[in-house]
């Protein structure tokens, strides 16, 4: 009985299958300088170009940054975003005061002086106002007009307009004279009160919030000795209010005296 046998494809050549190897295609570049050491297995890459021999994430941020800078520049433009200042109350800056305010003045009589220039710088954002000054002789003594000081200087120069950039700005012509005014000797307070408006009527600023004010204390002299004693000060039982339409001597109901 005949048997049908398999060739063995060592007996046949015929029938011998020899494996096809793909055709090796060239190294890019990008991956010919890695060696063995560098951990990065190099595999075939078509020769289309460096960027297919890249992972997918990285050519489609290549693509991205080319058509970015492919792109026709546009400049886009809008309108300018423009701040008007807000005013602020006029500051009298601590630094250069002159006469210092922790002094005793000693004013008029034999031994004290005939009249002292003050000054004083003030910071503020005006929003085109003026900053306009005055002094009150004893604030918070109501006066027969039913004013919280017993006298006002008032008509100093103006500061003309400005803004917080420009910084503190000296007060003009301040001047405290004797006799301007008749006080009796003793101990009395001086009253310098900057703001943007006063109210001729009371003669306080017509917004509270919109000043400052800075005081001095001093000693009327007389005939004599005039120690820098001060003794027997006027008390301070009423203030500007912070509405000027509404004038009141209770003191819970007036502004604030803060200096």
């Amino acid at each position: 009985m005949l048997v049908a046998r398999p060739l063995s494809p060592a007996l046949s050549p015929a029938c011998r299958l020899e494996p096809r190897s793909a055709p090796r295609r060239p190294v890019p570049e990008a991956f010919q300088d890695l060696t063995a050491l560098s951990g990065v297995p190099r595999r075939p890459s078509s020769p289309e170009g460096h960027f297919l021999g890249l992972g997918p994430l990285a050519r489609r941020s290549l693509h991205a940054l080319w058509l970015v800078v492919l792109a026709p520049g546009c400049l886009v433009t809008a309108e300018p975003v423009t701040y008007e200042p807000q005013q602020t109350p006029p500051i009298l800056v601590a630094s250069g005061l002159d006469p210092d305010p922790r002094s005793i003045l000693l004013v008029g009589g034999d031994l004290g002086l005939p009249e002292f220039p003050i000054a004083a710088s003030v910071a503020s954002e005006d929003a085109g106002e003026s900053v306009k000054a005055a002094l009150y002789i004893d604030y918070g003594f109501e006066n027969p007009l039913e004013q919280p000081f017993r006298n006002i200087l008032p008509n100093f120069p103006e500061l003309p307009a400005a803004t917080l950039a420009d910084g503190p700005r000296p007060l003009v012509g301040v001047l405290y004279k004797v006799g301007v005014v008749a006080l009796q000797p003793g101990c009395h307070r001086l009253t310098l009160v900057v703001t943007h408006e006063f109210d001729t009527r009371t003669g306080c600023p017509k917004d509270l919030r919109d000043s400052s004010q800075i005081t001095w204390h001093f000693r009327q002299c007389d005939v004599g000795d005039c120690p820098p004693v001060l003794e027997n000060c006027p008390t301070a039982e009423v203030s500007c209010p912070l509405d000027p339409t509404v004038v009141t001597s209770d003191p819970n109901d007036a502004g604030t005296t803060g200096g």
